[in-house]
C-alpha cells in the first residue's frame, strides 16, 4: 500500500514536471508521504493528536459539566492509560451511534452511543475501541489515512493548489480513520480485549455480548460504528464464548 501510492506521486512529479511553478509543491507532497511511510509509532501518535484536535473543533464538544461527560468520566474511571499511552476522552454531541479511539490515545464517545448504551455495554464497546490501539491495528490504519492524505495533496499540487498538509486535511485523516475497515480477525481481538477491560473493571463481561445486541438491532439507523464495525451473529456468539472463557469468571 505504501509503495503504491508513494510510486502515485513520484508519478504525478513525472507527468507535472513541465510546470516550474508546482514543483516545490509537488516535493512537498511527496515527502509528506515518505514522512508517512517511515513515521515512528510516537511521530504517528503525535500526527494523530492532531487529526483529533481538528475534529474536536469541527464537532460540538460536551463541557466537563455536562450530564453526558459526567457519566463518561464515571464509568471510565478505572481506564486511564493503554501499553503507557494516556487515554482522554470526551463526548460529541451528536446523535450518531459512534465511538472511536484514536493512536495518541484519544477516546471520543457520540451521545448518541450513550443514549442506546447501559454503562457496562458502553464499556465494552469502549473496551473494544481501545483494544484496536493496544493491537496497533489503528496506527496501520491512521498510517494509511494519512498517505492517501498525502497523494491527494500531490495531485492538488499538480493542478496548481497549495500542497501543504491543513487543518482540513487532518480532519479528513480522521473523518477516513473512522470509517477505515478492520479485518474479521483485529474486530474480534479487539472483542475479546474489551471483555477483559470489562473484568478489569469488575463489570459483567456478557455486556459486550449485549453491546453487540443493541448494535445489530440499531443497525438500521446505517453509517458510525454500523459500517465500520459491524455487529453480526457470529460477533455475538463469540462474545458470548469469549465471556465464558474470561478471567472474570
Amino acid at each position: 500500500m505504501k509503495k503504491t501510492i508513494i510510486t502515485a506521486i513520484l508519478m504525478t512529479a513525472g507527468l507535472s514536471g513541465c510546470v516550474a511553478n508546482d514543483n516545490g509543491q509537488l516535493l512537498n507532497a511527496g515527502l509528506t508521504a515518505l514522512k508517512g511511510a517511515t513515521l515512528t509509532k510516537d511521530q504517528l501518535q503525535t500526527e494523530a493528536r492532531l487529526a483529533a484536535q481538528q475534529m474536536d473543533s469541527e464537532n460540538k464538544l460536551a463541557p466537563a459539566s455536562n450530564a453526558y461527560s459526567k457519566r463518561l468520566a464515571k464509568v471510565t474511571q478505572g481506564l486511564t492509560s493503554i501499553d503507557g499511552t494516556p487515554l482522554n476522552f470526551a463526548v460529541y454531541l451528536d446523535d450518531e451511534i459512534n465511538a472511536f479511539a484514536m493512536p495518541d490515545g484519544s477516546v471520543r464517545v457520540y451521545s448518541g452511543l450513550m443514549d442506546v448504551m447501559k454503562d457496562d455495554e458502553l464499556i465494552a464497546v469502549i473496551g473494544h475501541e481501545v483494544g484496536h490501539v493496544k493491537y496497533e491495528h489503528s496506527l496501520s490504519q491512521f498510517k494509511t489515512a494519512y498517505l492517501t492524505s498525502a497523494a491527494r495533496q500531490a495531485a492538488a499540487a499538480a493542478g496548481g493548489t497549495v500542497g501543504a498538509l491543513a487543518s482540513s486535511e487532518y480532519a479528513d485523516i480522521g473523518t477516513k480513520f473512522m470509517s477505515a475497515q478492520f479485518s474479521q480477525k483485529d474486530e474480534l481481538q479487539s472483542d475479546v480485549y474489551g471483555i477483559e477491560v470489562l473484568c478489569q473493571l469488575n463489570m459483567d463481561p456478557y455486556a459486550a455480548m449485549r453491546a453487540q445486541q443493541v448494535l445489530m438491532s440499531q443497525s438500521g439507523n446505517g453509517g458510525g460504528i454500523f459500517s465500520s464495525h459491524p455487529a453480526t451473529a457470529k460477533r455475538i456468539e463469540l462474545a458470548r464464548d469469549a465471556a465464558a472463557n474470561s478471567s472474570c469468571r
